[in-house]
């Protein structure tokens, strides 16, 4: 309980104005992750993403349409890699100063003048993919980097056997330089390598968020109920785990308003 209302009060650190705190406190959709493109320089295995080898790139208006439909309080770009869209900036740059925004990277194309520009036009959190498919000394250091510069810093892990080494060293760098890691439970032919002990181990640690429960605040999955994830063919899915796409997002709200299948099946999340 006590490390609930600690993860509770940390997150003041992502709302940088009062437009902000309105939407936290009255947005019913607390959070849209937004693929903006399919296209990646990577190919993990066990990606979450659609068919990486179809290059979709989602317009910039697209993407200022659902969230002017949504009206979320946080909005999370992701892909993909986000780094290769032509519109990175520009889409960033578009947001409205009350979403709190954070885009997932592989930190493969990234340095510090990017960081920079990414932080001028508007970015909040930078959410690095930390772990044995990812550079590991490079993302170190754009995390320091980025949090030199004023960002919010999220490495983010996903919770296999493999990456076990790395989840031990992501929450020891959260410790030293106040970062968050993110737990991500494993996709599709990853799920056989659900490294449970360890997710258990450190699912209460006040550093560490959980994929889908991150605005939540709360100790159940809100997928398809506060967060929703919209792919780089805007389509609308509770979860970038769970790809089952629904018409509008009453008819999905209604299905998920008691749990997350998914969770509670891998997870044993209540």
């Amino acid at each position: 309980m006590l490390n609930y209302f600690k993860k509770k009060l940390d997150q003041r650190r992502y709302v940088k104005n009062i437009l902000q705190v309105y939407r936290y406190l009255f947005s019913e959709v607390k959070s849209i992750e937004i693929a903006i493109t399919y296209n990646c320089n990577f190919h993990c295995k066990g990606c979450y993403a659609g068919d990486l080898k179809e290059k979709v790139f989602m317009k910039k208006e697209d993407v200022i349409k659902y969230i002017e439909k949504y009206k979320p309080m946080h909005v999370n770009i992701t892909g993909g890699e986000p780094m290769l869209h032509p519109k990175i900036y520009e889409i960033i740059n578009e947001i409205p100063i009350s979403v709190v925004v954070s885009m997932v990277t592989n930190g493969s194309l990234l340095d510090e003048d990017k960081i920079i520009k990414l932080k001028e036009v508007g970015l909040n959190t930078l959410q690095l993919s930390f772990g044995k498919n990812y550079p590991f000394e490079k993302n170190t250091e754009l995390a320091d980097i980025a949090k030199r510069e004023g960002l919010n810093v999220c490495l983010s892990v996903t919770n296999t056997y493999e990456n076990k080494e790395y989840i031990e060293i992501a929450i020891k760098l959260a410790e030293l330089n106040n970062y968050h890691v993110l737990f991500n439970l494993p996709h599709g032919i990853l799920e056989k390598d659900f490294d449970r002990e360890t997710y258990l181990k450190y699912r209460n640690h006040p550093f560490v968020r959980e994929d889908n429960m991150f605005w939540n605040g709360k100790d159940k999955c809100p997928a398809g109920t506060k967060k929703i994830y919209i792919t780089a063919r805007g389509q609308l899915m509770p979860c970038d785990r769970l790809h089952k796409v629904y018409d509008t997002y009453e008819e999905m709200k209604n299905e998920f308003k008691h749990n997350c299948a998914y969770c509670t099946r891998l997870g044993n999340i209540k």
